[in-house]
This record gives structure tokens, C-alpha cells and sequence, in this order.
């Protein structure tokens, strides 16, 4: 059996490579929405937090309290993570192109990444960080999180997969510790990697060199698939492959992917 899979994954590997020399100068039409659907979901702009506060200064209240998603510029999010997922389409011997007429379809050099809905939502969580002592301690943290959506097509169907990620810009803690106030209580104190609306936008640099990588590993992963079911061949789902440019090497993951979603 070992030998058996074994085999399979080598003739998957190298499905892969041929995909990746056959996909040389493929064009890909990226779309973006026209605006990110940004949702504030902060325990500490909602509910008890905000009796205290008089009705007047709830919205001053609420905009002082969020740190990010009131602050986002749709259009220069957008532009830096078109710049950086073009970057990296050059990476992978890929162009974005937007060729798309009447003349010429999606194929296996002609790509549609279609990435129709963005949602960025601001909340609360606890970290719990280890402040000496063997004592650890819970600290609030303001999180980010990104959902997209995607349609990825490169053949001649009429609708390509529906396939979903998320991502988080995350505060952390640097340091931590214990100081004795005046009345001679413990207190636990932190220094916290704040979010700042310049990360969120170098982030979105990230997202952009993330997203043309996992277009590319699915468009692969399904050239891999249709391969080996049309030779007759075992193919494993398990063994999803993602690519590295940089040291052109092929590995296996089983999170680190785009996800598709179930109709």
C-alpha cells in the first residue's frame, strides 16, 4: 500500500511540474469588488460598554474605540494588493492581463481570478501571554480578520469553483510583567504590537502575494486532478501541493490553500 501511494504521489509531483512549464506566460484577469464590506463587531463599541456614555457622544465614542476598519481607504487597500498580486504573478512566469472578449475564453493560458467578495471585520479577543514566574496572564487585543471569496476559472466552463480564505492582522505581545501599585497591589502590565492603518495596508501586501499563490496552486492542484482521473489513476485529495517560486520546489499542505466551497 505504502509503495502504491507512494507512486501516486510521485506521478501527482510530476503532473505538477508539467503544469508549472506548461503554464508558462498564462494571463490572468483579476477582479476586484468595488468596495470592502467592513463590519465593527468590538464588544467595546456595542451593549453595556456604551450605557455610560451619553447618546450624543456614542458615534465619537465608537470611531475613537476602532482602530481600523473606520480608518480603511477602499481604493489605496485595493491598488496596493492588485500592485503586490501582479508582482507575484512575474514570479510565477505569469502576467496579469485583463483579455477577456468575445474572441478568446478562459483556457489553460488564459486564467479568470475572480475574487467577488471581501469582508473585514474588527473585533476583541484575549491573548494569554507568560509574564515570568510560570504565571501567565490574559490581555485584550484588537484582531482583523479577512474573508475573501473567489471564482477560479481556466477552462471552458461557464462558472469556475467557489472557493473561500481568511487571514488575520493580529496585536501580540512583545513583553510582560508585574509592577506594585501604591496600595501595594500586583498589577500585570504589557507592551502590545499595536494595529495600525499603515500595517493593515502592508498586510494587504501580503494578501495580494498570498492570493496570486493560492490561484495558482488551485489552478494547478486541478490540472493534477483531471490528469490522473483521465489516466485512470488514484488521486488524493489529501495531497494538495503548493508551489515555491523562489526555490522552485513543490510541497504538501493541508491548511495552507484556498478552500472550496460545497454547493
Amino acid at each position: 500500500m505504502f509503495c502504491l501511494l507512494f507512486a501516486s504521489c510521485s506521478v501527482q509531483t510530476n503532473l505538477a511540474y508539467d503544469f508549472i512549464n506548461k503554464s508558462r506566460g498564462a494571463e490572468v484577469a483579476f477582479y476586484v469588488p468595488y468596495q470592502l464590506d467592513k463590519i465593527n463587531v468590538r464588544k467595546d463599541c456595542q451593549g453595556s460598554f456604551l450605557d455610560s456614555i451619553a447618546p450624543e457622544d456614542i458615534n465619537d465614542t465608537i470611531n475613537a474605540r476602532t482602530k481600523i476598519v473606520n480608518k480603511i481607504d477602499d481604493e489605496v487597500f485595493f491598488n496596493v494588493m492588485i500592485s503586490s498580486f501582479e508582482n507575484t504573478l512575474k514570479d510565477y512566469n505569469l502576467k496579469l492581463s485583463y483579455w477577456e472578449n468575445k474572441n478568446t475564453k478562459p483556457d489553460s493560458l488564459h486564467w479568470v481570478v475572480d475574487l467577488s467578495h471581501i469582508e473585514v471585520i474588527e473585533f476583541i479577543e484575549y491573548i494569554l501571554a507568560n509574564c515570568g514566574y510560570d504565571s501567565y496572564e490574559f490581555f485584550p487585543s484588537t484582531s482583523v480578520n479577512v474573508d475573501s471569496w473567489f471564482e477560479l476559472i481556466n477552462n471552458d466552463k461557464p462558472t469556475g469553483a467557489l472557493l473561500y480564505t481568511e487571514q488575520s492582522y493580529v496585536e501580540y505581545v512583545e513583553d510582560c510583567g508585574y509592577y506594585m501599585d501604591s496600595l501595594n497591589n500586583v498589577i500585570a502590565t504589557a507592551d502590545i504590537q499595536r494595529l495600525t492603518i499603515d500595517g493593515f495596508y502592508d498586510f494587504a501586501v501580503m494578501l495580494g502575494k498570498l492570493y496570486a499563490g493560492y490561484s495558482f496552486d488551485y489552478f494547478m492542484n486541478e490540472y493534477v486532478r483531471r490528469e490522473m482521473m483521465r489516466r485512470g489513476k488514484e488521486y488524493s485529495e489529501e495531497k494538495y501541493m503548493r508551489y515555491d517560486p523562489y526555490e522552485s520546489y513543490i510541497y504538501h499542505t493541508r491548511r495552507d490553500k484556498l478552500i472550496k466551497i460545497e454547493e
